[in-house]
């Protein structure tokens, strides 16, 4: 499938913007309103007492299954990505679960450590969790932005596991943490962005666990890098950023194989996510790699009226005629 927007939306910065803005969230939601029925929170128990929780709609007719939503870091299911991939993963015939990492969405009061992009197993858990609790018998898992990397890391340790993922999808998803953070730093538009939402959401944590009120110097930083650099050493095993960034890293040994058939879509023109980055990725069988000229990042709206090239592109990248 041809992407090729219509002019103006060409610009990979007014793509992004405007695919995120809050209008377009509010019109999703009140389209969502008129084709799902009542959505279920599901809260869904992973080891050593970690919980995580998910939202979950059931189609009737699900005749191919259901579909995993992962979202980006500080998106959550009322994304409007999430919101506008996952009505049309319905009306294809699939149930759809979208999973909250934690602390995004309602979630920051379930566990006290604060979320890293290498909390792995609990995400494999929370799969497992939901293959368990819905047995469907097939499976898609589908990443946007951080979402996309840790679904592909997923996908490389899943052996073992009671879990079956047909397709695995990644859409604009950080190969190189470090350049992607580097690109985020030198752009005071994303990078006030990034950081805005952050503290805004480690805010939130702090009401619940006020023993983390020790660290919230963090908030000095308005710098995505140096603020990385003071949060990492304090709540994971890395002594500093680099290290931290260098373990999900879709190299090949992070991605030393990969256990389900995998798809990488990128755009060439995404403001956050270097193209360049593509020549990291490992070369392996079940590993395809799919770039769009337009689409900034995670945007790839068509027209001004919102309609995103996404909400066709992943559901047919799924179709198990595919």
């Amino acid at each position: 499938m041809n992407y090729t927007p219509t002019l103006g939306l060409r610009n990979p910065h007014v793509n992004t913007i405007l695919a995120s803005t809050a209008p377009r969230r509010w019109w999703q939601r009140r389209l969502n309103e008129k084709v799902y029925p009542s959505r279920q929170d599901m809260l869904l128990a992973c080891s050593e007492g970690i919980r995580l929780h998910g939202e979950y709609v059931c189609n009737p007719d699900a005749a191919k299954g259901c579909v995993i939503l992962l979202h980006g870091w500080e998106g959550c299911s009322e994304s409007a990505y999430m919101q506008s991939v996952g009505r049309a993963f319905f009306k294809n015939g699939y149930s759809v679960f979208k999973l909250h990492l934690r602390d995004h969405g309602p979630s920051s009061h379930l566990n006290p450590e604060p979320f890293l992009a290498i909390r792995l197993a609990e995400v494999i858990d929370a799969i497992e969790a939901i293959h368990s609790r819905l047995a469907y018998g097939r499976y898609c898992l589908v990443g946007f932005s951080l979402g996309g990397n840790i679904a592909l890391r997923v996908a490389a340790n899943m052996a073992g596991r009671a879990i079956t993922l047909e397709r695995v999808l990644a859409v604009c998803p950080p190969i190189d943490p470090h350049a992607c953070g580097r690109a985020i730093s030198a752009s005071a538009v994303y990078n006030r962005h990034f950081v805005g939402i952050w503290r805004a959401s480690f805010r939130r944590k702090l009401q619940h666990y006020p023993e983390l009120r020790a660290h919230e110097d963090v908030f000095e930083h308005d710098d995505i890098l140096d603020l990385h650099e003071a949060f990492v050493p304090r709540f994971s095993s890395h002594p500093n950023a680099a290290s931290y960034f260098r373990a999900y890293r879709l190299a090949e040994d992070v991605l030393p194989t990969l256990e389900a058939s995998c798809h990488v879509l990128l755009a060439e023109d995404d403001p956050v996510i270097p193209v360049e980055d593509c020549a990291i990725l490992p070369d392996h069988p079940k590993l395809t790699l799919e770039l769009s000229r337009f689409g900034g990042h995670c945007g790839f709206l068509k027209n001004y009226r919102g309609h995103s090239w996404l909400d066709e592109r992943l559901p047919a990248l799924c179709d198990p005629r595919h």
